[in-house]
Order: C-alpha cells, then sequence, then structure tokens
C-alpha cells in the first residue's frame, strides 16, 4: 500500500497485537475497519505506543484537506468528516473497506480531546440536546408544524369541494 499524501510505501507495523499501516514520509498512519478503537483512548498502552513511535516523523507541508484516495482500495475516494461534533479533528474514512487514515498528530489529538469511550459519547449527546434545545430548532419546528397545517387546510378545502368529508 502507498500512502495517500505522499505516494511512498506504507510500513507495516504490529503495536499490542494489531498490525497497523505507517508513512515514513508524513507521519500518518491506516487503521484497518474498527482498529482505531483500539487505539484511541488515552488509557490503551498500544494508542500510547503508537503516538509516540508517529512523533518521530518530521511531517511535511501536505494540503491536509483535499481528499484522498484509500490506500488499501486505491480507487476509493475517501470520505472526510469531523470525528467529533466539537468538529476539531478531521478524519479520512473509506466508504468501501472502512478504514481510517489519520495524518500526523491527529491520533494523539483525538486521544487528548476523548480519554475514553464514555467521554466521547457524553459529548455526543451533549451535541445533540445543545441542538435540540437551540432557537434554530424551535424556528424549524414551528416552520415545520406551519407547513403541516396549511397542506391539512388545503386538503380540508379540496375534499369540501368533492363533497366529501376528510377523516381524521
Amino acid at each position: 500500500m502507498k500512502c495517500p499524501r505522499t505516494g511512498s510505501p506504507l510500513r507495516p507495523l504490529k503495536v499490542g497485537g494489531i498490525t497497523v499501516d505507517v508513512s515514513k514520509a508524513c507521519g500518518g498512519v491506516f487503521f484497518d475497519n474498527f482498529e482505531l478503537e483500539k487505539f484511541d483512548e488515552s488509557t490503551e498502552l498500544r494508542g500510547e505506543v503508537l503516538a509516540e513511535h508517529l512523533e518521530q516523523f518530521s511531517v511535511p507541508l501536505l494540503v491536509q484537506n483535499e481528499r484522498i484516495n484509500c490506500p488499501k482500495c486505491v480507487t476509493t475516494v475517501m470520505r472526510r468528516y469531523y470525528y467529533s461534533p466539537e468538529n476539531q479533528i478531521e478524519i479520512d474514512e473509506c466508504v468501501t473497506c472502512n478504514g481510517i487514515w489519520l495524518d500526523a498528530g491527529e491520533l494523539e489529538h483525538l486521544r487528548r480531546l476523548f480519554p475514553t469511550q464514555a467521554k466521547r459519547q457524553q459529548v455526543g449527546r451533549d451535541f445533540v440536546e445543545a441542538k435540540f434545545n437551540s432557537p434554530e430548532y424551535r424556528d424549524y419546528q414551528r416552520e415545520q408544524q406551519e407547513s403541516t397545517d396549511r397542506i391539512n387546510h388545503v386538503t380540508d378545502v379540496l375534499w369540501s369541494v368533492l363533497g366529501v368529508r376528510r377523516r381524521r
């Protein structure tokens, strides 16, 4: 496999019994499906070891917001999305194999932001609660109700024109 940022060969690295693919050219790392969750918590020793290992590589100036192809499924463009609702870390995920590419420093960053799975889930719940309680969401709900009321009114008018009583 080749690094999606530099085109250099990725090197397999076994950490805590799990093999990940590392780019010595840019300090990025590729995780196969479900591997990231074995490295992302601050209490996981293998994550600490990997993050320290990745720090040794110099990071060239790269445009990290460009879409990249999956190193495993070379014809698949990876989707970019924020790892959390806080929009602090953008990661790349393959839509074919569900592999994850993290650029240099992103593993350590997400380990600091979300030391545990419970913390990450709490951040998500807090985000959803804040959105549902926001004035924008209340306005949206009001607009949806007004739209439903208008549709029901027009439907009632049409049924009355046809001389049919509408059941509700």
